[in-house]
């Protein structure tokens, strides 16, 4: 498995945990002897991964999983739950929606790098609040059903979740938001332009204004789709 500066954060006591993820390619960036020190340590630490107990001293993992989700991050980690085998855990069914999973142990190595790569790969989406927080902020800009407003969603997602994707809109933000859309690339752009200039000729310009601020250009009287989507983006990270 190539995790190349793949960082994580280690939450709980299971043995052998640092010398197995030193062994998969990690780099060990932070312990917590608990999920409350797990949350503190998270801006500092700056993981892309949480491998934790998923019992925990005073939170238990699924718990861990959602008060990650509401830090203001600039990239939410993907977290890995290990759990003794057999064990159902409260909210586990959940958890694919809030970009973690869970493992059985004990593990042999192998199946640990498997399951630190499928991690990695997970797909961390908007938690409800967010998503219904995103559509009262694309209806208050007027932005119209349509398939860009599809896109634009996919995107601001993408954003939230790591907002170094801003820095690739064509190269990766794009075309994720595309292959979520069922769309081809070029063709989420355009959808994503039509529903902005759609969104700033029909819309209330206070409720903009409101929004956006002094950061649309007075010339251009809209902000571009990278503006958008780091705008929205932005305010769900940091409201609140």
């Amino acid at each position: 498995m190539d995790t190349p500066h793949a960082r994580v954060l280690i939450a709980g006591s299971a043995p052998g945990l640092v010398e197995a993820m030193n062994a998969a390619g990690l780099t060990v960036c932070g312990r917590a002897g608990d999920g409350a020190s797990a949350i503190r340590l998270l801006r500092e630490a700056r993981p892309d991964l949480i491998a934790c107990d998923a019992i925990l001293p005073g939170m238990d993992g699924v718990a861990l999983v959602k008060a990650v989700r509401r830090q203001k991050l600039n990239r939410q980690p993907a977290v890995l739950l290990l759990k003794p085998r057999g064990l159902r855990l409260p909210g586990e069914d959940a958890l694919p929606d809030l970009g973690a999973m869970a493992l059985e142990t004990p593990a042999d190595g192998d199946a640990l790098v498997q399951a630190i790569g499928a991690a990695l790969a997970l797909d961390i989406p908007l938690p409800p609040d967010k998503d219904a927080r995103l559509e009262e902020l694309l209806d208050a800009l007027c932005v119209p059903e349509h398939p860009g407003r599809g896109c634009l969603k996919s995107a601001v997602a993408l954003a939230w979740a790591d907002r170094r994707r801003l820095s690739a809109l064509k190269a990766y933000l794009y075309p994720e938001a595309a292959r979520q859309s069922g769309l081809k690339g070029a063709q989420c752009e355009r959808a994503i332009c039509h529903v902005i200039d759609c969104a700033f000729r029909t819309g209330e310009i206070e409720r903009q204004h409101e929004i956006f601020g002094d950061t649309i250009d007075a010339r251009r009287g809209k902000p571009t789709g990278g503006e958008m989507i780091a705008q929205l983006a932005d305010i769900l990270r940091w409201e609140g």
